[in-house]
């Protein structure tokens, strides 16, 4: 089925009314901004700790998954879901913030919790309805395809983003995002003749 997901000028004020309200002792908005800069899943952000994060590197390792019911640590999805991937300074910025917060969890909030899937969905939510974004069936999980749909709309190869995914092969990337690469197909194939007619 169809992913409703946002537009350029969506997602840039998604990011900025979510970072408007950022506060330490609530993870949430960190957590979107997280999902928003890496595509990550839901339980490999709400697993990290302060170990997963280089930021002399600018990396973060992606090792566990989070099990909310249990509140414990769990493997990833796949083995394949074990990467390591490159992230932005602009975001270590903000999560550099939660250190004070003096947890191992990166997004261990002010109650000594783990924001749960609600906890998420309702702060993406409040979120987008500050920022006039009015999409029915947006969640969480909808910021992984935000992440690729950015992507891809840069001209980010598809192989890069698969394994930036933790996807086991480029071919899972394609059939789950089908609907996104179709879309910029066109775009590409305009950009080809165009870069054939300077042969």
């Amino acid at each position: 089925r169809k992913v409703e997901y946002l537009n350029n000028s969506e997602l840039q004020k998604l990011k900025k009314f979510t970072v408007d309200k950022l506060d330490q002792h609530y993870t949430s908005r960190y957590m979107i901004l997280t999902a928003i800069y890496t595509g990550m899943r839901k339980g490999e952000i709400q697993a990290l700790t302060w170990n997963d994060i280089d930021f002399l590197h600018s990396t973060i390792s992606i090792s566990k998954s989070w099990d909310e019911k249990g509140k414990a640590f769990k493997p990833t999805k796949t083995s394949s879901s074990n990467r390591v991937i490159k992230v932005n300074r602009e975001l270590l910025e903000y999560l550099g913030d939660l250190r004070a917060n003096g947890s191992t969890m990166v997004f261990r909030n002010m109650f000594g919790t783990i924001p749960t899937s609600n906890a998420l969905n309702k702060c993406l939510h409040e979120v987008m309805k500050e920022a006039g974004i009015p999409k029915q069936e947006f969640h969480f999980h909808s910021l992984r395809h935000v992440h690729v749909a950015y992507l891809i709309g840069q001209g980010i190869d598809i192989y890069a983003i698969s394994k930036r995914l933790g996807h086991a092969n480029v071919n899972i990337t394609l059939k789950v995002y089908a609907y996104l690469v179709d879309e910029f197909k066109t775009k590409n194939d305009n950009a080809i003749v165009e870069k054939l007619g300077n042969i």
